[in-house]
């Protein structure tokens, strides 16, 4: 048998056999003619000459009468005509009784035909999908960005390599080829422990591409038809990312109907419904704590990159506690900073700066974000809290050390984050001192506002506390409430029902706490406010008094800029000696004396400038001094 040369060969040929079955020639057969056209494309494309027919025909799981069809189809579009139910019948009237004809025009595979009506809604003629037709007559289609989906992998590129604690494609693979009839695979997990990674994996088995569809932006099944259609050109596999908990799943699952297989991936714990699928329901999960442990896992992802020095890169994996998939949007991003300061390897500034970059979340909402421009060297307090102070830090930059490889987290499976309570009188350092720890360990610091998270309406604080915990979690940041007596104080007696909802409130944070990995702050003035099964819970309590006489000067001498110009003549020891000042009023009263100096003819910080600054701030807090209490500066004031 002849092979052709290139396709429109083919193309001629279904032409030539679609005239002979029209114009009823006695000794055509319709059925026995196109096999043998097939298979020399079939020989022909074993040598190189590539069939979109026989391409198309494959891809969509066509049985023998579904390939008749659509050349028949095919043939009447080829001449700009719909295939009516007249002109099909020339096509399988020859065949044998049995040849289901009349099934095949009103239910034709759906993604390759549309339909025509009459007035009386009646299905009258069948026309093959714009798309579909245009590449059966060879034209060469670039791959489409329809809204409502993305192209997470090309067939044709390297995959990155899966860990074996969050590899689970072989054995999906494997439960479908032992499944039979219709199928729905879910895929669970914490967003980036390789979710899609792995039914990505699982189309390359097969040579495909893996495209993800949200639900969130599915809006009808002409839309999603479009996706299916352009994966079923482009040879890859399609897979729906549920966003939202408790989603109806009804349109989905309608839409899919003809569809063997439906790839879910979502972080919901379960989505089964009953026997409302109406297919087999298969789960599989990736737990977030055995990924986080894999260590030649990061390892591996970590040295695909250059590094300026492999004590950087050791510090990051040993500090940092990423899943797989934010991991590597950092290390590309610090990748690309590299790049483009002409270095080429990663340094731990590109690290740090493309941490505080990567952060899809939405803490925004319900916090700020603080500069974290304060260095331990900069933070004044007592010889205990400040060493405290240091201990933690050092816990979460050995972390992986203690838990992971001396192998602590199988002796404690829960609460191994850090929570903390920074108790003191307003001004003395709670804030600084949260703004050191996120410098130190090169984090983001959020400290948020309980007025806005407290909600008038029954569980909406616990949503909002649960949101927070969760994007706090995939950024790493550091949680730093402040005013913590808000929703923090003692638990009240119950004598109305907004006491029980309450304490609900309470106790759901607690619980939030004890469960988040990272590290949570909590800031108060009245520690004595906290009950004792509230502290029990906390890893930690600093204490932040006020300054004694040392400190006090220190405070003075230290917060005075080395470009301001300054007298010789200020007396710290009287400063600190007469006046029992917080850390925020020694620093709001030089600030202040600074703008006298500013508006001086000789701008030069003096004595008398920095006490009337002192004394703005008392008077700002309630306090007015008499002329005795500031000495032989008395005459100021």
């Amino acid at each position: 048998m002849d092979r052709y040369r290139n396709y429109q060969e083919f193309v001629n040929d279904i032409i030539i056999w679609g005239d002979h079955v029209c114009q009823m020639q006695d000794n055509v057969q319709p059925a026995k003619s196109l096999r043998v056209l097939l298979e020399k494309a079939a020989q022909s494309a074993d040598h190189g000459v590539f069939s979109p027919f026989l391409y198309i025909s494959l891809s969509a799981h066509l049985e023998w009468e579904e390939m008749m069809f659509l050349a028949a189809a095919f043939y009447m579009e080829l001449y700009a005509k719909s295939l009516d139910f007249d002109t099909w019948t020339l096509f399988w009237n020859r065949e044998s009784a049995d040849f289901p004809g009349t099934e095949l025009f009103y239910q034709p595979a759906p993604l390759l035909f549309e339909h025509d009506r009459n007035d009386a809604y009646q299905k009258s003629s069948v026309r093959i999908s714009p798309q579909i037709f245009l590449f059966l007559k060879g034209a060469l289609l670039e791959t489409r960005d329809i809204p409502g989906m993305y192209w997470y992998h090309p067939a044709e590129d390297p995959l990155p390599s899966l860990g074996c604690s969050n590899s689970l494609y072989q054995r999906i693979d494997t439960c479908l080829s032992e499944v039979h009839g219709r199928k729905l695979v879910y895929l669970r997990g914490q967003k980036g422990n390789g979710r899609k990674l792995n039914y990505a994996h699982l189309a390359a088995q097969k040579d495909m591409g893996l495209a993800v569809i949200p639900y969130s932006k599915l809006q009808s099944e002409g839309q999603l038809r479009e996706i299916r259609i352009e994966c079923l050109l482009h040879h890859a596999m399609f897979a729906i990312e549920l966003e939202e908990e408790g989603e109806d799943l009804s349109p989905l699952l309608h839409w899919l109907a003809d569809e063997e297989t439906i790839f879910l991936l979502g972080t919901q714990k379960e989505i089964f419904q009953g026997n409302a699928f109406h297919r087999q329901y298969l789960p599989f999960s990736i737990p977030a704590h055995k990924v986080l442990g894999d260590k030649k896992l990061f390892e591996t992802l970590s040295l695909a990159y250059q590094w300026q020095h492999e004590a950087e890169r050791t510090d990051f994996l040993c500090r940092c506690n990423f899943l797989p998939g934010r991991m590597r949007e950092i290390l590309e991003l610090a990748k690309s900073y590299s790049l483009s300061d002409g270095s080429g390897s990663i340094s731990g500034q590109h690290i740090k700066s493309a941490m505080l970059r990567v952060s899809s979340h939405s803490l925004d909402k319900y916090a700020k974000k603080i500069r974290s421009i304060y260095q331990m060297d900069d933070l004044i307090l007592p010889d205990l809290p400040k060493q405290k102070l240091i201990h933690i830090i050092n816990r979460v930059r050995n972390r992986k050390l203690v838990y992971e490889e001396w192998g602590f987290l199988e002796k404690s499976a829960y609460g191994n984050g850090i929570s903390m309570i920074f108790a003191g009188p307003p001004g003395t350092g709670k804030t600084m001192a949260a703004q050191v720890m996120a410098s130190e360990l090169g984090m983001e610091l959020y400290r948020v506002d309980l007025s806005a998270v407290v909600d008038k309406y029954i569980g909406e604080t616990e949503k909002k506390l649960n949101r927070i915990f969760e994007e706090a979690e995939k950024s790493m940041a550091i949680l730093f409430f402040d005013e913590a007596d808000v929703l923090f104080s003692k638990r009240t007696e119950i004598k109305e029902s907004n006491d029980k909802y309450s304490n609900m409130e309470i106790a759901f944070l607690l619980q939030k706490m004890e469960e988040h990995e990272g590290i949570s702050i909590l800031a108060t003035n009245y520690l004595q406010n906290f009950d004792c099964a509230f502290r029990r819970r906390i890893s930690d309590i600093i204490d932040f008094p006020l300054p004694d006489i040392c400190m006090r000067k220190k405070m003075w001498q230290s917060m005075i800029p080395s470009r301001l110009p300054v007298s010789d003549e200020i007396d710290f020891d009287f400063l600190a000696r007469q006046f029992e000042a917080s850390g925020s009023m020694i620093k709001n009263a030089l600030i202040y004396a600074s703008f006298l100096a500013a508006e001086a003819q000789e701008p030069v910080l003096t004595m008398d400038k920095i006490l009337k600054g002192l004394s703005h701030e008392l008077e700002k807090s309630g306090k007015k001094l008499s002329r005795d209490e500031y000495g032989e500066y008395g005459h100021l004031f």
